[in-house]
């Protein structure tokens, strides 16, 4: 369902994010809650962005990983 789909992108934005401090957290978040974190994603992958300081993982892997979730969350039925 799109509530599973949305709070395992949100885990994925703390742990992905956790090192980088609060505000950076609730940016993330944010874009998350807005529904464009499919587009920034791309948006980043697509402009070459490499993994910053203090980051788990680089911007592919994390688009990766959030398409998954979406895919995952969003096939299971009558949640």
């Amino acid at each position: 369902s799109l509530s599973a789909s949305i709070g395992l992108q949100l885990v994925i934005v703390v742990i992905q994010n956790r090192k980088k401090g609060m505000l950076r957290i609730l940016k993330e978040c944010l874009i998350v809650l807005m529904g464009g974190k499919a587009p920034v994603d791309a948006y980043r992958v697509a402009m070459g962005a490499e993994q910053e300081k203090d980051t788990l993982m680089d911007p592919m892997l994390e688009m990766t990983c959030n398409k998954c979730t979406e895919l995952f969350a969003e096939s299971i039925p009558g949640i």
